[in-house]
């Protein structure tokens, strides 16, 4: 009896021990796993801690270094001033002064002074137009050349000690919702104002009785009135594009034209050996859909380019030389649809000249082929 006993006891006992001696491991396990945890997180919160102060370094190292050669610019014009009689029945002019009538953002793309800016900005031919530097000196500014098919010019001051700002290497570099930053002059008051957001959208077009511009890039930071040809950069102090149009109705809708080193510089040497911008040209002539066309043609599709005379191809052109000819329908360029928004036109106007293309075509026995083009220039 008294071995049964000792025997339940030592059993008791020891199931005791056991739930005592798991409880203090698990807890003690439990513990240490709390530990290795919270020093994780703390690891965690410290890195993301040191990238936002990396981030922040960076875009005041950028902005300190850039902002030199952003610039204003100052349109001036001679006003008219008149005398007259309390009811305007006798007019006399008197003498004409000069004011400021607008004022912009434009940066420098070369050592000696070369400003690169939007050809709606010095569309006056009747202004004059000085240019202000972030140390305040003021510089009579000439118009060198503009472009006669995007939105862009090129102005020159007299000087030679400008740090000239870099351009992105290519297009497909710019990522949607890609951080941008912009330095920019506010309210024409406010120079050297920084808007730190993102790339909104890509490939935007506008079209209408003022402007006809595609592949634009959307951006949603801050910017006022007064504030185009503002620089937007990466985080790798690289320009991406130049504003140039803004939804009229919206109060941070941009669009701008983007610009890449090879973009750059062909405007540049254009300018050095040509005195003027030449731009691409595809050696044909064409007419565009209509809807009586593509009933007659019965050609299922939306938007093309027709080639409907003989002597509509240049003769000796490289688009004679890669078999481009007569009934020809051009579809697609780079393997982009022509569309309404998206026309011929369009799609060159971000090219440069001896730039190979590729043309989807539909010959005139409805065969589709694709044919590579070195472009010209006019």
């Amino acid at each position: 009896m008294k071995t049964k006993i000792l025997v339940i006891l030592i059993i008791i006992s020891s199931i005791f021990s056991w739930m005592i001696g798991s409880f203090f491991v698990l807890n003690y396990m439990d513990y240490d796993s709390r530990i290795i945890y919270n020093k994780k997180e703390e690891n965690i919160n410290s890195e993301k801690i040191k990238n936002l102060e990396n981030l922040e370094d960076n875009i005041t190292s950028l902005v300190k270094n850039i902002s030199p050669s952003v610039v204003s610019i100052i349109i001036k014009k001679d006003l008219a001033l008149y005398k007259s009689d309390p009811w305007w029945f006798f007019r006399e002019y008197i003498w004409s002064v000069q004011k400021k009538v607008w004022w912009w953002t434009w940066f420098f793309v070369t050592k000696d002074g070369l400003i690169i800016t939007n050809r709606h900005v010095i569309s006056d031919n009747n202004s004059e137009y000085s240019v202000i530097t972030n140390d305040k000196k003021e510089f009579v500014a000439k118009v060198i050349a503009i472009d006669p098919i995007t939105d862009l010019a090129i102005l020159k001051i007299k000087w030679d000690n400008f740090i000239p700002l870099t351009f992105i290497d290519n297009e497909d570099n710019i990522k949607i919702w890609q951080f941008a930053i912009a330095i920019w002059n506010a309210l024409a008051e406010f120079q050297n104002s920084v808007s730190f957001w993102v790339v909104s959208w890509k490939n935007r077009s506008i079209k209408d009785e003022n402007i006809n511009l595609s592949n634009l890039i959307q951006t949603d930071t801050a910017i006022n009135p007064w504030n185009s040809w503002w620089p937007l950069i990466n985080l790798k102090w690289e320009v991406m594009w130049i504003n140039t149009a803004i939804v009229n109705w919206s109060q941070s809708i941009w669009f701008s034209i983007w610009l890449t080193k090879k973009k750059v510089n062909y405007i540049l040497d254009s300018i050095e050996k040509y005195d003027k911008i030449k731009r691409p040209f595809l050696w044909i002539n064409y007419i565009i859909l209509s809807d009586s066309l593509k009933n007659n043609l019965w050609i299922n599709v939306d938007y093309w380019a027709y080639i409907v005379k003989e002597n509509w191809v240049l003769s000796g052109s490289n688009s004679q030389k890669a078999w481009l000819e007569w009934w020809d329908i051009i579809l697609e360029i780079d393997w982009i649809k022509l569309t309404l928004e998206n026309d011929l036109n369009q799609l060159l106007q971000d090219k440069i000249p001896w730039d190979k293309i590729n043309l989807k075509v539909m010959k005139s026995n409805w065969d589709l082929k694709n044919i590579d083009v070195a472009l010209g220039e006019i």
